[in-house]
């Protein structure tokens, strides 16, 4: 199916097997602005689970520009452009965002349960809603692809993944005001719910007012063997807000994440650069129960300019466990004068995101509940003074910092509470930074500093001194 030069105005395009839709250069290939023009999927007479999880009447949507259902070896392809019309299905407001109207034509384009679907080298524009959206697919390929959003329009994400198994996504740009790059499992089509896995993203330039890569926080199924890699993510100059979080991954619905490798990525001007959390909000659960997350390796990451310190949690005797962070450099603006306590919310039922515990007691990272954490080669650091510790530990074990470089302002450069088994190597601050490494907590036992780390075991009130220095 070929595109010459021109504007084609359309409505829904379903593709049957085989079937490729080429966007020659100069094509455009524009969305209608009246619904009426798209067809819902499901049919009329199909039930519907909603991307949120609830049940919607039959056919009420979603709807969509691009469609296919159960098929096998379609794509779209060409140096053409796909233009969504964003702003027909938006109400303004007077501060220039965006409301969306419903229903709307979102994802633009979806795959529903198909095999080898490949999206290349084509440009997409304005999507009122989500953009591209594989669900319950095998085998897809996005790549060369140039994601241009309003940068002020709900819910404009550009990738969103859902129980889809061998995927490949390179050498793409988006620009959105939701989310970049999304891994899901929704539970969308009901009964039980796949994995999303087998899953290589690599070669992204990505700027956003939310996340730049996600995976959640709709997380019903599983979540393995992903790697994010070689990718820049910032705040684009048609964007008057930073990033919420470069790096967000949550398991909140009681599945397993595991095997999980985020490397060499730039990260400016994100509130926060890095989140994991384990959480127990339990959708889709009679009765909620936690999930798993395990081996995930973040490594050779550089950030700047960001004002929530990291954060790595799981839940009292549900750890995060075995969580690498190497060869990572990590500045944050600082400036805090006021120390902040340990008491920090658990908030487990909550939505997962960065700043669900407001401010934090840690300039540049906070642990807590997590067993098997290595820092191998990290260096924190703050622009401005900052009377909090660099780092905070608290209801960890089996805890490993070697050549850790803690920052400066803080009269305490690292804090572990309730830590059981700790060993300090070849640690020393930064230039101008406090050497105090201080211990509380009537649980912490087995803190090790080594000879070559210019750091000193202090102990707080309650501290039981079983280390050994």
């Amino acid at each position: 199916m070929l595109l010459p030069n021109g504007t084609f105005l359309s409505g829904t395009i379903v593709l049957a097997d085989g079937i490729t839709l080429h966007i020659s250069a100069g094509a455009t290939l524009l969305a209608s602005p009246h619904i009426e023009d798209f067809t819902p999927f499901p049919p009329q007479d199909v039930p519907l689970i909603a991307i949120d999880g609830s049940t919607q009447n039959k056919g009420n949507g979603p709807y969509h520009l691009i469609q296919a259902t159960g098929k096998e070896n379609v794509a779209i392809e060409g140096a053409g452009t796909i233009r969504g019309n964003g702003r027909a299905y938006w109400d303004s407001d007077p501060v220039k965002t965006f409301v969306s109207r419903r229903p709307r034509p979102s994802p633009l384009i979806e795959f529903v349960g198909s095999r080898n679907v490949r999206i290349e080298n084509v440009s997409i524009r304005d999507a009122p809603g989500w953009t591209i959206h594989p669900l319950e697919s095998d085998g897809v390929t996005i790549h060369g692809v140039n994601i241009m959003n309003e940068a002020y329009g709900p819910n404009t994400d550009g990738i969103d993944v859902d129980s889809t198994r061998n995927v490949m996504i390179s050498d793409t740009h988006i620009e959105a005001s939701d989310d970049c790059i999304v891994l899901k499992t929704t539970g969308r089509s009901g009964g039980k719910v796949s994995p999303t896995e087998s899953v290589t993203i690599t070669n992204i330039v990505c700027s956003t007012e939310n996340q730049g890569f996600k995976i959640g926080t709709e997380s019903l199924g599983d979540f393995r063997d992903i790697t994010f890699s070689n990718a820049t993510i910032f705040q684009s100059p048609r964007l008057h807000r930073a990033p919420t979080t470069a790096i967000s991954m949550s398991m909140a619905d009681g599945a397993t994440f595991e095997n999980v490798i985020v490397s060499n990525v730039v990260i400016r001007n994100a509130h926060t650069p890095i989140f994991l959390r384990l959480g127990n909000r339990g959708r889709g659960q009679r009765i909620p129960i936690p999930g798993t997350v395990r081996h995930v390796v973040f490594s050779n990451i550089i950030a700047t300019g960001g004002t929530l310190a990291s954060s790595i949690t799981g839940l009292a005797g549900h750890p995060v466990r075995d969580v690498t962070l190497s060869d990572i450099d990590i500045t944050m603006v600082g400036g805090q004068s006021i120390p902040a306590a340990l008491n920090v919310p658990e908030a487990e039922a909550d939505y997962p995101h960065a700043p669900m515990f407001g401010s934090l007691p840690a300039q540049g990272l906070f642990v807590r509940h997590a067993k098997g954490i290595m820092l191998r080669n990290v260096r924190l650091s703050v622009g401005v003074s900052d009377v909090r510790p660099a780092a905070v530990f608290d209801d960890v074990s089996d805890l490993q910092l070697d050549s850790v470089r803690p920052g400066g302002g803080s009269p305490v450069a690292l804090e572990l509470n309730e830590v059981d088994g700790a060993l300090i190597v070849a640690t020393q601050p930064t230039e101008g930074g406090s050497g105090v490494v201080r211990v509380t907590g009537s649980r912490s036992e087995r803190i090790q500093v080594s000879k070559d780390s210019r750091m000193e075991l202090q102990y707080g009130e309650g501290a039981w001194r079983a280390a050994v220095e």
